[in-house]
Parts: structure tokens; sequence; C-alpha cells
């Protein structure tokens, strides 16, 4: 007999993952399919900040203490059942690097009424002594509730202990999906088929490229990386947020991003990337660019909308189909939240935040 689920959900990155958890916790039957497998996409990132002010002049994120609340509890019950230390409470800092940026971002934190205890304002000196080498111009704000993540090792933690919950994954075989007698059917690569309920797309850049989803309004934007090593442990433990950012969850090596290619003819590392990173890295901490060496690189490509806000909800035309993407480098901070958002939606029909629903393009 063939198998039946309430949700197929097209997509294992943070969007995926974090709404097969939701679902499946208010016991709707749920299968997760990526023919890549998990964290394929821009969401296998070697290092990522959940970091509550983001943007130029590190300006308070969209629903920042919701976000923030829901990520941190997933991050804490993963971790709870896994043997592997993902992520920490390392806080980031930000210094500002010319005088009119420090000008407009003491502004924008003088004018933001920042939840008790996540934010400060540093003078030049005060950052330059928390943080020895580093370069600030004007001072800078500190994030202590900033958290750096490997998201590839959550994630994979996070699906095994889907599996033990009876959330069914299909990964390394492509996929058709076809209405069949009011569900959708879901063919496998391996002549495996099954039915389901309902259909989300959580499938990130590639979701335009899909017939169903080719007008939806997704930009590409490709991320390159570096992995560095550092010839002695390095002096600091928190995250720095400057011309990219700079992320450990070691003693020596380290992360330095990310590029936001809007053009680009392929999505593989290269040399052009890596240097864009390491003048960026040095502008910022000079000494430990000089005594530090390239181990690795990555690319990803990530999606993003016009008003750089997350899509969900409803196809317009066709039944029982939906979206939950454009994420883009936010992706960890408004995954959690969104997926209870949409979870909502999709079970108990109430209404998407007007910010992230799709109906916003008509």
């Amino acid at each position: 007999m063939i198998k039946h689920f309430d949700y197929c959900i097209l997509g294992a990155g943070l969007a995926g993952i974090s709404l097969a958890h939701e679902l499946s916790k208010d016991n709707a039957t749920v299968c997760l399919i990526d023919p890549n497998g998990i964290a394929s996409g821009a969401s296998g990132t070697p290092l990522g900040l959940v970091n509550p002010a983001t943007g130029r002049y590190a300006t308070l994120t969209w629903k920042a203490v919701e976000c923030y609340s829901s990520v941190l509890e997933n991050l804490h019950q993963v971790q709870m059942e896994s043997p592997v230390q993902f992520f920490k409470k390392t806080g980031v800092l930000r210094p500002a690097l010319d005088g009119k940026i420090a000008s407009r971002m003491k502004e924008n934190f003088d004018l933001t009424e920042w939840p008790a205890g996540w934010a400060e304002w540093l003078e030049e000196k005060e950052i330059k002594d928390f943080h020895k080498g580093i370069n600030c111009v004007g001072g800078g704000i500190w994030l202590p509730e900033g958290l750096t993540v490997d998201i590839s090792c959550f994630l994979k933690e996070f699906v095994r202990i889907l599996t033990l919950n009876n959330v069914k994954t299909y990964f390394g075989n492509n996929y058709s999906i076809s209405k069949k007698e009011g569900n959708w059917e879901i063919s496998l690569s391996n002549q495996e088929k099954f039915l389901a309920e309902k259909i989300v797309f959580t499938t990130g850049s590639s979701t335009n490229e899909l017939d169903f989803w080719k007008d939806i309004p997704l930009h590409p934007i490709k991320g390159q990386l570096a992995v560095l090593e550092a010839s002695s442990p390095i002096s600091f433990q928190h995250a720095v947020s400057a011309l990219g950012y700079i992320a450990s969850l070691s003693t020596r090596k380290f992360v330095i991003g990310s590029t936001y290619e809007h053009n680009f003819e392929d999505e593989t590392t290269n040399v052009k990337g890596l240097e864009y990173l390491l003048t960026r890295f040095e502008k910022v901490l000079p000494d430990l660019r000089k005594n530090s060496n390239v181990i690795s690189q990555w690319a990803g490509i990530r999606a993003s909308t016009p008003n750089r806000m997350p899509i969900l909800g409803k196809h317009p035309n066709k039944e029982n189909l939906y979206i939950f993407a454009g994420l883009s480098s936010k992706g960890l901070l408004y995954s959690a939240y969104l997926s209870r958002k949409i979870k909502d939606y999709l079970l108990f029909d109430e209404p998407l935040p007007a910010e992230v629903d799709i109906s916003r393009f008509k």
C-alpha cells in the first residue's frame, strides 16, 4: 500500500528542517525530501551567526526578540540530545571602521529600544581594549547575546532526532510531483512513490526555477566564505561583524565571510572571492591575517526578495502547494520563528505576518 503523509517538505535546509520539527510536534505526518541531502545548499555554511543587529549601521532586526528566542530554544533542544557541541553564546562585536559609519551607528543605537542586556555602546578605546589588535574608528556596539553556530552540524543532528520522532526522510534521489486523486503524488528516481495532502517548497534559491513558482521574485545571491587556521591559539572567543564576519568555535580555526555577489557565473569558490574576503579581513584584524593561513573555501547561493523579507504562503492557483523561502542571510535567525508561523497557518488557519505573506506580491 502506498504511503500517505499530511505534509511533504521539499528541501532539507534551515527552513525545511525547522518546519518538519514544528509540524511533527503537532502530530502531523511529515516527510522531508532533498536530492542533495541535509544542508546541501546555503544552509551548509561552515559557521553562522545569530546576530540581532544587522546591516552597516547595526539595525535591530525584524521581530528580533521572537526570532532569537525561537532559534535559541531549538538550538538548546537539539544540543541536549547531541554529543557534539555546535553552538555557543559568543557575543558579537561590531566596530565601526570610519567616522561616518560610527556616527550613524551611534545614532541608530540611541534611537533603538534594545531589549535589556542586548546591546552596549563602546567608545573606540573601549573596543580596542576589549579586542587587542582590532581596527576601529569612533566606537561600536557589543552584542553579548549573539550566537555562533555550526549550522551544518546542527541540522544533521536535528534531522537525526526528527527521524526518531517519526519524520520520514528521503535523501539522494531526484523527485517529480503530480496531482493524483485529490493528493500530490511524489515519485522518486529510485521508483518509490507516495502521496501527500500538502507540499511545502523550502527549496531556497532554486525555487523560482520550478514551473510552480517561476513568477516568484526571488533573487539569487552568491556568498563565499573562507576557513583559516591561526599559527597560535586566537585570543578571543566572540564573533566580529565588520566588512563581513569572523567567527570561531575552536581555538585556532575560524571562518571569514561573506561575499554578496548578485552577478556570478557559477556556484563554485574562486580566487576573486577569496581575495575579496582576505582584503576585508586584513582591514579589521591585520595581525591575525598575517598569522593565519587559508585551509578551505565554501560557496553557497541564498535567495533574497525585493524588500529582503522572506516569502511564506500558499500558491495563488495550485491547491495545497505552499512556499517558505527567501530567508537570505538571516536564515538562522528567522527559520525557527517563521516555521512556527507557517505551521500555525497550515494547521490552524492563523494569518501570516503581513511582512512575509506571499500575497504582498499580488
